[in-house]
C-alpha cells in the first residue's frame, strides 16, 4: 500500500474508491484505514451493498448486503487481520471517508475506537447531519468519544470550510481542495436515490409471496435456509407481527451458544422463522446478533437469486422475503446508552433502506431489555438518529406483545 503525505492525497485516495463503487453500481462511498505515525494506507475499501455475483455473467439481482458500507467493512477488516498483520491499534490509525458515515458505521467506528476523518457530509443520513459536530444521534458519553475522536478536514475556496474536530485523526487540521469536496459529494448524491430503489423494491410484496414452509426437502432455498440456521422453518408463529412462546427455544439455544448471550430472529410474513442467529463479537465487535442475522439472510438472498439454474433463482423470488415484509425479533434490546445500539439501528435503516410498510405492531421487536435500560431510552434513541432513519424508515423499536413469550425466555434465562 502506498504512503500518504496530507489531507489532499488521503481524500484522493478514498475517492478513487468511490469511484470504483459509482462504476459497481452501488452507493459512491470510499474509505481507507491510514496509519497516524506513517501515513501509511492499510486498507481501502468501498461500498458494496450492491454487487454483481462473481463469476456470474449477466448479473441477475445485484442487492448484496445492505450492511456492506465501506466503513463498516474496513472495521471487520482490521479485526480479521489485525493479529496476522501485527496492526497498530484503532486508537493509532484513522479511517478516512468520502462521506459522513450513516448511523451505521458511526456506531461501528466508535465501537471499535478508531480515528475518523470526513471530506463530505450528508444532512439526511450522516451521523453529523446538521453540520455542528454536536452528533445529537448519539448518546451522551458516544457523543463525547466521537467529538474527542473524528474531525471534517477543512475545504479552500471557493467552498471555504474551516477544520472541524479534534486532533486525533490523521492529518489533523489540514485542508484539501473544493474539487476533492465537490467529488465526493457529488458522485455520492447522484448514486443514492438509485441505489435505495433498487434495495428497497427488490422482494416481492406478501401477497405475491409463497409459502416456505411449504417447499420440499430438496429445494435448494429450504436447503439454504437451513444451513445458516437450523432453526429455520422448524417455528411458525399464527401471526407474525405477534410471535408467542414458540420463539422462545431458538431464540434461548442460539443465544446460549454464541459470545454475547443475545440473538435475532427473521420472521417472514407468513410466520415462519426464516433465521434465527447470534452475534460473532469473538472475532469482531462489531458483528453483533442483528448484524450478523441481517447480513447473512441478505448475502443467502443474494446467492441463490443468481444461481446458474434459473429454476432456482425463480424459486428464491417467489419464497424469500425482503426483510421490510418481515418481523426481527431481539431476545434482548441494544443498550441505547452504547454506540453499538445506534450501529443496529443504523443497520436496520439500512436493511429497510426506505419506507417500511406501516402495519402494527412494529417490525423491531425485542423480548427484554438488557440491564437498567428503559424502553422510553430506546426510544428516545431511535427517535434522535439522522432524518433518514426518522423520516423514511422511522425506526421504532417496540416489545413483543405476547406475555407467553416473555415469560417463557425469562424462566430460560
Amino acid at each position: 500500500m502506498s504512503t500518504l503525505n496530507s489531507a489532499q492525497e488521503a481524500v484522493d485516495t478514498v475517492a478513487n474508491q468511490a469511484i470504483y463503487a459509482a462504476l459497481q453500481q452501488t452507493f459512491a462511498v470510499g474509505g481507507a484505514i491510514i496509519n497516524n505515525a506513517s501515513g501509511e494506507v492499510i486498507a481501502a475499501l468501498h461500498n458494496n451493498v450492491l454487487m454483481p455475483f462473481p463469476g456470474g455473467g449477466t448479473t441477475y439481482f445485484l442487492p448484496h448486503d445492505p450492511t456492506a458500507h465501506g466503513e463498516r467493512q474496513l472495521v471487520d477488516w482490521y479485526f480479521e487481520n489485525a493479529q496476522p498483520l501485527n496492526l497498530p491499534p484503532p486508537n493509532q490509525l484513522t479511517v478516512v471517508t468520502t462521506l459522513d458515515p450513516c448511523a451505521m458505521c458511526a456506531g461501528s467506528l466508535l465501537t471499535a475506537g478508531f480515528n475518523v476523518a470526513v471530506s463530505a457530509i450528508d444532512d439526511y443520513a450522516g451521523i453529523n447531519y446538521n453540520s455542528q459536530f454536536t452528533f445529537p444521534s448519539l448518546p451522551p458519553q458516544v457523543r463525547q468519544q466521537a467529538q474527542n475522536t473524528w474531525g471534517y478536514y477543512a475545504i479552500a475556496a471557493p467552498v471555504s470550510r474551516a477544520w472541524q474536530g479534534s486532533n486525533s485523526p490523521v492529518f489533523a487540521g489540514q485542508t484539501i481542495d473544493s474539487a476533492a469536496y465537490f467529488l465526493t459529494s457529488s458522485i455520492f448524491s447522484a448514486s443514492v436515490n438509485t441505489v435505495r430503489e433498487a434495495s428497497n423494491n427488490s422482494g416481492l410484496p406478501p401477497d405475491q409471496l409463497q409459502n416456505p414452509a411449504n417447499l420440499p426437502a430438496n429445494s435448494k432455498v429450504r436447503q439454504a435456509l437451513t444451513a445458516l440456521s437450523p432453526f429455520a422453518l422448524t417455528v411458525q408463529s399464527a401471526n407474525p407481527r405477534d410471535p408467542g412462546a414458540e420463539l422462545a427455544p431458538p431464540l434461548l439455544k442460539t443465544a446460549q451458544q454464541s459470545p454475547v448471550f443475545n440473538s435475532v430472529a427473521l420472521i417472514d410474513p407468513f410466520g415462519n422463522l426464516l433465521v434465527c442467529l447470534g452475534g460473532a463479537e469473538n472475532q469482531s465487535p462489531i458483528r453483533t446478533a442483528f448484524m450478523e442475522t441481517t447480513r447473512n439472510y441478505a448475502v443467502m438472498r443474494w446467492t441463490l437469486m443468481n444461481d446458474p439454474d434459473p429454476a432456482v433463482r425463480a424459486e428464491a423470488g417467489q419464497y424469500l422475503t425482503h426483510p421490510k415484509y418481515g418481523t426481527f425479533v431481539f431476545l434482548y434490546a441494544p443498550d441505547p446508552t452504547t454506540p453499538q445500539a445506534v450501529m443496529t439501528f443504523g443497520a436496520y435503516g439500512s436493511t429497510m433502506e426506505g419506507a417500511v410498510p406501516q402495519s402494527y405492531p412494529s417490525n423491531l421487536q425485542y423480548v427484554l431489555l438488557p440491564g437498567n435500560t428503559t424502553a422510553q431510552a430506546l426510544s428516545e434513541l431511535a427517535q434522535n438518529l439522522p432524518p433518514f432513519y426518522t423520516q423514511s424508515v422511522q425506526v421504532a423499536p417496540a416489545q413483543v406483545l405476547s406475555q407467553d413469550l416473555i415469560n417463557a425466555v425469562k424462566n430460560g434465562v
